[in-house]
């Protein structure tokens, strides 16, 4: 049986970061740029970004458990 490749919690939460801060400056650039063209590219990067960033949180390996936040009165 093959091995399932996988991306550590770390590894995904970097490139979570990089892939909304990129997110961003493509939204910039399609609200700034008037040429259409240029919009459509800009739209069609952040559609493979957006991509990358699901298969990558579809790899990553699943981090320890959150602890649940204290209750008030506990």
């Amino acid at each position: 049986m093959r091995a399932r490749f996988t991306v550590s919690a770390e590894a995904a939460a970097r490139v979570f970061d990089r892939a909304h801060s990129t997110l961003v400056w493509l939204a910039v650039l399609v609200v700034v740029l008037p040429e259409p063209a240029v919009r459509g590219l800009a739209i069609a990067a952040m559609v493979a970004v957006a991509l990358a960033a699901s298969v990558v949180a579809c790899l990553a390996k699943g981090g320890p458990p959150h602890r649940p936040a204290p209750q008030s009165g506990d």
